[in-house]
């Protein structure tokens, strides 16, 4: 308890052993006795009351994917300890497959074609997050990777609440204003898909998350924008690595910088803001971020993921 925080989050798994009464629901309750910084014992309680369903469409449409992405992160990082990583991998797949194949077979309408991917509507995003969850750094080590590095990126997600975890797990990609209008703020929901797809190679991209903060240079960037942020003419002379903006009177860098302030104060982490040039070898560090693509460590891409998550469901049902 001694490394608890306000920011800590804790995952509990409930199992029941008799059936639950729709009309009645349930009562979680939790009581917490702990001493405050002054000395005194306190005792604090929490209920939280539940409705009950059993009918299986109601579950699905009370699902978030950022509370299961939560819930998965939590129970397979706490067992990298004891379990094999590839089990654990496997494990995450087979709970996807096989809520998706228990969807179909009892939610989804009968008019389904067989090679027609159904998703639960509020899951649509499940797979791509969990997909990030399998190839994590913790779950697929890569090679220069250390067990020290990655002990301590399992303690500080481990502990993460359920907006932090899901952003660490797809960040945003923001595209910055290059040779336009720079007057106005710019906006997070400009945000672009997590691939390199997503890139043009004449854009800078702000890549946010709640440890990470990067700024990609495309090589085909503008010599006035490079003026104008940075305050250099040609890009070869810009070093990639940890840097901080120059303070520049015009509209292009006060915006980035009011931006990197605004995403700063959003998060509970000290970050440096990190510069990758297209091509460096440095590059790897937003490959790792580009979470729909396959991944440097190995990891599937999203788009092969999905593939093989209705193609496993699929086979699930005619067994």
């Amino acid at each position: 308890m001694a490394t608890l925080d306000w920011r800590t989050t804790l995952a509990v798994e409930l199992t029941h052993s008799r059936a639950l009464d729709e009309k009645r629901g349930v009562v979680i309750q939790t009581v917490l006795s702990y001493t405050s910084q002054q000395g005194e014992r306190r005792t604090r309680v929490h209920s939280l009351s539940l409705c009950c369903s059993h009918h299986l469409l109601d579950t699905f449409c009370n699902c978030q994917a950022q509370t299961l992405l939560t819930f998965y992160c939590k129970k397979m990082y706490c067992a990298v300890l004891e379990r094999p990583l590839q089990e654990l991998r496997e494990e995450l797949q087979t709970e996807v497959t096989e809520s998706l194949a228990c969807y179909r077979k009892h939610c989804s309408s009968s008019s389904v074609s067989p090679g027609q991917l159904v998703l639960p509507q509020h899951l649509k995003t499940l797979p791509v997050y969990l997909n990030s969850l399998r190839k994590s750094e913790v779950l697929l080590p890569g090679l220069r990777s250390s067990v020290h590095q990655r002990l301590q990126l399992r303690c500080q997600v481990v502990s993460m609440d359920t907006k932090t975890t899901a952003g660490h797990f797809y960040p945003l990609l923001l595209p910055l204003p290059v040779g336009g209008d720079t007057s106005s703020p710019l906006s997070l929901g400009e945000a672009v898909r997590c691939t390199a797809a997503s890139l043009d190679h004449g854009v800078l991209y702000l890549v946010h998350g709640p440890l990470v903060l990067l700024l990609w240079v495309g090589h085909n960037v503008s010599n006035t924008s490079l003026v104008q942020l940075f305050n250099i003419t040609c890009l070869s002379t810009l070093p990639s690595g940890e840097t901080k903006l120059p303070v520049l009177d015009n509209p292009l860098s006060v915006s980035v910088r009011s931006l990197i302030n605004t995403l700063n104060s959003q998060t509970h982490y000290t970050r440096k803001l990190r510069v990758v040039k297209q091509g460096d070898s440095c590059e790897e560090a937003l490959q790792r971020l580009l979470v729909e693509d396959k991944s440097p460590n190995g990891g599937a891409s999203y788009a092969d993921f999905l593939y093989h998550l209705h193609v496993n469901s699929i086979q699930l049902l005619v067994r």
